[in-house]
């Protein structure tokens, strides 16, 4: 699912995209420690079984879904889902912006 850049991404089309992510990269035992269906704005991103190297990769397809960058620096402070969500919802909405100019 690709969101245009005038469309804010909601909670759930960014939780559909990290579900998704990490069904991909995760290895099948770390995917089992993970209850997708409980992963909400709440959830600490430490509770996740990510390394740099899967954080980096779950990232990677946000920014390609959302067409927006994520500094790797960013993507380390994040504490939880919600705040990766606020992010890219105010880069999307930045980036319409500066289109409408």
């Amino acid at each position: 699912m690709t969101t245009t850049p005038a469309a804010a991404p909601t909670d759930d089309e960014l939780l559909t995209t990290l579900r998704a992510a990490l069904t991909d990269i995760l290895d099948p035992a770390d995917l089992a420690q993970v209850d997708l269906d409980a992963l909400g704005r709440d959830t600490p991103l430490l509770s996740l079984p990510l390394d740099s190297i899967t954080l980096v990769a779950a990232m990677s397809r946000i920014e390609t879904t959302f067409r927006v960058f994520v500094p790797e620096q960013k993507a380390f402070a994040f504490t939880h889902v919600g705040d990766l969500a606020d992010f890219v919802r105010e880069r999307v909405a930045a980036k319409a912006a500066r289109a409408d100019r």
